[in-house]
Parts: structure tokens; C-alpha cells; sequence
């Protein structure tokens, strides 16, 4: 599970750079990508928010996989 959670949050901080460049794209072309370049950045501040969330994930589910292990 520990690979898991290693996994989700590496594929979640990608995303988060994507965001970012989405961002610095929308706001340097004044491209119309759905959302506005500020838009991007709060959603690439989520997304490494949440990144570091699944890191450091203390949930009772990942213990007891490890246990049962």
C-alpha cells in the first residue's frame, strides 16, 4: 500500500505542474483554456495540497493493510 500512496501522490504532483503551466500559458498568450490563469494556479495549489496529503496519509486503512501483511 505504501507504494500506493507513493504512486498517487507523484501522479498527483504532476498534475499540479501541468496546472501551473496551464497557468503561466493562459496568462502569458491570453489563451481560452476554461478557466482563467489565476483559476489554474488555486487548482495547481489544491492539487499539490493534496499531493502532500496522500503522502503523509495517517488513515486507519493503510495500517491495517501494512498488519495484514
Amino acid at each position: 500500500m505504501d507504494k500506493d500512496k507513493k504512486g498517487a501522490s507523484k501522479l498527483v504532483v504532476m498534475l499540479s505542474l501541468i496546472a501551473l503551466i496551464l497557468a503561466a500559458i493562459v496568462s502569458i498568450f491570453k489563451v481560452d483554456l476554461w478557466l482563467a490563469g489565476t483559476q489554474w494556479i488555486l487548482v495547481s495549489i489544491v492539487l499539490a495540497v493534496y499531493s502532500i496529503y496522500l503522502n503523509e496519509c495517517d488513515c486507519t486503512c493503510c495500517k491495517e493493510k501494512k498488519d495484514g501483511e
